[in-house]
């Protein structure tokens, strides 16, 4: 069973275009305010999060930073809906926002969306080793890193290289016996321990190809 937690403002706005949240294997749950989300969150354990950008009090960006931080909350997509702005979009990413929608929301586009989140395999434990490379850095050597897990949308990663978010990066790695080449953005970055980092990366323009054989690891890892 999917559960999905919602402002009630957006469901309000999408009357009677509701039905994909009225399916079975779906349990919604409102909520009035951030605070009120991120409390759901912390008992029901959502699967996904549909926000609006202002909703009171701390708002989406502040929402977002605070389920990324922690390590119980963390495993949960987030949709925040709010203006067409380009500034707008690029602060809820940062924060760990999988997926922008503009208002007025269109609800085919909001479902498209929901429906893709609530399918992505979740992620699996994937412990191999990555040669990365980081655009646009003057230290831009390659480098290890330690993988955490994987989906077809990122992946945690550990390494002693200090990285920021919004750094752009090449991965490249074997899974399945296939060498996979993946241009990724750094969306989350902690630090672990003294000289050691962890990083969310979300994957970007991944190719057909790439996702199959990713998707195809998840679903027999899950199988296991």
């Amino acid at each position: 069973m999917k559960k999905v937690i919602i402002a009630e403002s957006i469901l309000q706005g999408i009357a009677g275009s509701d039905m994909i949240f009225r399916r079975g294997g779906v349990t919604l749950f409102t909520a009035e305010s951030s605070e009120e989300i991120l409390n759901l969150h912390r008992d029901k354990k959502a699967n996904l999060i549909i926000t609006e950008y202002a909703l009171p009090l701390m708002g989406a960006v502040k929402l977002c930073s605070a389920i990324r931080g922690d390590a119980e909350l963390e495993n949960v997509s987030i949709v925040v809906v709010g203006d067409s702005r380009r500034a707008f979009e690029v602060m809820c990413r940062e924060a760990g926002a999988n997926a922008c929608i503009a208002e007025p929301v269109d609800p085919i586009a909001l479902f498209s969306k929901v429906s893709e989140l609530l399918l992505v395999p979740q992620r699996k434990a994937m412990r191999v080793l990555l040669r990365v490379s980081v655009k646009g850095r003057g230290d831009d050597s390659s480098f290890l890193a330690a993988s955490q897990n994987i989906s077809i949308s990122g992946m945690l990663l550990e390494s002693d290289r200090e990285l920021k978010k919004g750094d752009q990066m090449t991965c490249a790695f074997n899974i399945a016996h296939n060498e996979i080449r993946i241009q990724g953005t750094v969306v989350r970055a902690k630090k672990v321990s003294p000289g050691r980092y962890r990083y969310g990366v979300n994957f970007v323009n991944l190719d057909t190809k790439s996702l199959i054989i990713i998707e195809q690891y998840v679903k027999v890892q899950v199988s296991q």
